[in-house]
This record gives structure tokens, C-alpha cells and sequence, in this order.
């Protein structure tokens, strides 16, 4: 290696040591205003602004409950926003904190919704779809995100997956490209052996490859040119809003039950931007049948979905839209002795830094291949991620290291 390139390894090792070691944080929980209950999928972010190139953030948990982790040398500088759809955005500055940062609770406003005449989508989207390029970031990126698999089995968490995981982006590509790969930094998983043999198989070789994906790497197969004429798309009555914009609801379905892996939900699309700001989705029952093939899920010949849902929400950063929140969740039965058993398996995944400068790629030899976490041992404890920022876990989940 030459002198100037070694050089170069050992300055930025030293600067990221000295920088890993001065993290500070602000937790607390979110709540709705009107109802006082706690809100769930806010976005708790610190904005890139000037020399920091990346944006920091997390989405509350079932609680209302988030943690959010970031270098000490923003406390004094550094401003967070707490913000969702349907809800007035919150703009703080992290030097309010500095003494009292911990079981904070922050009250956010429901904006109440205004009404328009429904009517066709299809214009709206199409138009939404030909900004893609500019309302996401089209330059290679990193996220490092947080990776959750929860499965449960009657009611028991038997299961528990967590991991940090380094995400290379590579936006728009071109056919037959991969527009992401994976990096594992730190995981773990716990694991019920009651039954095991029952329910081992309800699980995905690679989730994070799944849930991961972005609009800008693989846009919805239901966007996809050949496949909008296959969908009726309506924009609803209601009008919702996000970052003081508003926002429009369109719903959409098959126009028939032959379409091939159907699916119903609804897309909320900026009207300043035409950003697609969120969409979920789930499968029809011909839709299931045309993806699982008839077939059991995770090659179990006793266990049938019943259920399919996907959604997926961005928040907007640096004039782009980025990633926030990925959720599948598969809902399943299993008949074993004429005993029927309810799974519920739930893939997350909360993209949680944001770096729009390309570092260090990842390499071959370290591309994630599947999500076999080494066993977490007998005690769950937080401050195993260390300086990495994570969803907080609910009771429930904790319950299974008992």
C-alpha cells in the first residue's frame, strides 16, 4: 500500500474511533394531542445540514416509545423533527436538551383532513411516477439501517431476530442490475425451542433483502408501466397532509380477479412534489394464491397464508425522499393432528442513518446471504448496539429471553 494511501486508512480510523466514542441521545415517548394514546411509525430524525453529510433517525415503536442516539459535537447546533402523516411536524433544537433528555414526551397535533371530489388517480400517479428521478436521490448512497423479524406462534414471540446492517444503494438501475446489497455490522437472535420443529421453516432465507428495497431500486410491481392498466387507481375524498403539504389518498384494486398477483391498498402522493410520501398493500385471495403457488410458506406442507401485507414509508430530507419505514406481515395457519395453530411472522426494517457520500463499498465476501444471526444468549440487554441507533422492543418481545 502506498504511504499517501495508508495515510489516508489511519486518519479516517482515527476519526471514526474518537467520533464513535462522543455520542449522546434524547428519548422519550410520542403521543397524540387530542387522544393522549401513544403514535406509532413517527419519525424522531436529525436533518443533514453542513459538514454532516448523513441524517439520523428512528420511528417509534407500538408504544409511542424512541430512542434516538447521534455525535455529541450536534448538541449545540443540531435541530430534530418529529413528523408524520395527519399530524403537525415538530422542529426542535437539541440544546434544549442538553440537561433533561430522557422520558421526554412530546404531544403531536392531529391536522384535521380536508375533503375534494373524488377521481381518477391514474393521471396523478402517472405523472408522480415520471418525477422519480427527481424527487429521490438518483446517486449511489449508504443507509445503515435496523432489521426486526418477529415470529409469533398462538401468541407466543417464539422467535426474535434483530440486526444493524450496512445497505449500499444503487438507484434506478438498469435491467438485470441489482439496485442494493447488504452488509451485516451486528445481530442477534433468540429462539423458543418449544414446538420448534413445527415452526422453524415460517421464515425468509434473506428478509432484509426484501425490506430493504427502496422506490427508487425496485418501484412496486403495480407502478410498473405494463401493470398500471391492470389496476383502477381513485383518489379519495380525504386529503391528508405531511410537512404542511397536502397530500393525496389513492386507493387501488384489480380491475378483475384474473389480474396475476393482485393486490388492494392505497398510495399517498405529495401534490407539491408528486412525491409517493407512503403505500401499503395486501394480496386478494387470487393474488395469494398466484404467489404462494398453492404452496405452504417456508416449505412447511402444514402451514397456509392466509394473509400478505407490505407497506412502506419515506420522509423527506436534503430536497429527496428517503426511506423510513418497511414492514411485511404474514399471517398463517398451520393444521398439525386436526389442531389448527395461528403464526404471525413481522419483517421490519428502519433505515436509521443516512449517508448521501459514498464511503468504503462493501464487498463481495461480505454481501448478506441470509439473516442466521448468532444466538443472542440468556440476557436481552440495549446497549448491545452500542452507539448504533435501534427500534426499541415491546414487552412482548423482551418475554422471550424468560
Amino acid at each position: 500500500m502506498k504511504k499517501f494511501e495508508l495515510l489516508i486508512v489511519i486518519l479516517f480510523f482515527n476519526y471514526t474511533f474518537s467520533f464513535a466514542q462522543n455520542f449522546t441521545f434524547i428519548a422519550g415517548k410520542v403521543i397524540n394531542k387530542d387522544t393522549q394514546q401513544p403514535v406509532e411509525g413517527v419519525f424522531v430524525g436529525i436533518p443533514a445540514k453542513g459538514a454532516l453529510t448523513s441524517s439520523l433517525g428512528v420511528v417509534t415503536n407500538e408504544l409511542g416509545e424512541f430512542t434516538l442516539k447521534y455525535p455529541i459535537l450536534l448538541q449545540n447546533t443540531g435541530n430534530f423533527v418529529i413528523t408524520k402523516v395527519d399530524f403537525k411536524d415538530i422542529r426542535k433544537s437539541l440544546i434544549e436538551y442538553k440537561v433533561k433528555r430522557d422520558s421526554l414526551v412530546f404531544e403531536i397535533q392531529p391536522v384535521p383532513q380536508k375533503t375534494i371530489e373524488a377521481n381518477d388517480g391514474r393521471k396523478v400517479l402517472d405523472y408522480a411516477i415520471s418525477r422519480l428521478e427527481k424527487n429521490y436521490n438518483g446517486n449511489p448512497y449508504f443507509m445503515n439501517g435496523f432489521y426486526r423479524e418477529v415470529l409469533t406462534w398462538d401468541s407466543s414471540v417464539v422467535k426474535l431476530s434483530e440486526a444493524v446492517v450496512k445497505v449500499e444503494k444503487y438507484p434506478f438501475p438498469e435491467k438485470g442490475n441489482l439496485g442494493e446489497v447488504s452488509k451485516l455490522l451486528k445481530g442477534r437472535t433468540y429462539l423458543k425451542d418449544e414446538q420448534r420443529e413445527s415452526w422453524e421453516n415460517l421464515q425468509f432465507g434473506n428478509g432484509v433483502d426484501l425490506v430493504s428495497r427502496t422506490i427508487e431500486s425496485k418501484l412496486p410491481d403495480f407502478l410498473e408501466k405494463q401493470n398500471l392498466k391492470n389496476y383502477k387507481f381513485q383518489i379519495n375524498t380525504n386529503l391528508s397532509e405531511y410537512d404542511g403539504m397536502p397530500v393525496y389518498n389513492i386507493s387501488f384494486s384489480p380491475i378483475d380477479k384474473k389480474v396475476k398477483g393482485g393486490k388492494v391498498g392505497e398510495i399517498q402522493v405529495d401534490t407539491i412534489t408528486m412525491g409517493i410520501i407512503n403505500y401499503s398493500y395486501q394480496f386478494t385471495p387470487e393474488g395469494l394464491k398466484d404467489v404462494m403457488g398453492g404452496s405452504a410458506f417456508g416449505g412447511s406442507k402444514d402451514a397456509t397464508v392466509k394473509s400478505f401485507k407490505v407497506r412502506q414509508a419515506y420522509h423527506a430530507a436534503s430536497n429527496n425522499y428517503y426511506l423510513h419505514d418497511s414492514v411485511i406481515e404474514i399471517e398463517a395457519e398451520s393444521v398439525q393432528n386436526k389442531q389448527t395453530t395461528y403464526a404471525y411472522l413481522l419483517v421490519k426494517f428502519n433505515p436509521t442513518e443516512t449517508n448521501t457520500r459514498m464511503g468504503l463499498p462493501i464487498k463481495d465476501n461480505e454481501i448478506m446471504e441470509n439473516t442466521d444471526f448468532p444466538n443472542g444468549g440468556k440476557k436481552y440487554e440495549d446497549n448491545f448496539w452500542g452507539n448504533f441507533n435501534f427500534i426499541k422492543p415491546n414487552p412482548a418481545f423482551r418475554q422471550i429471553v424468560k
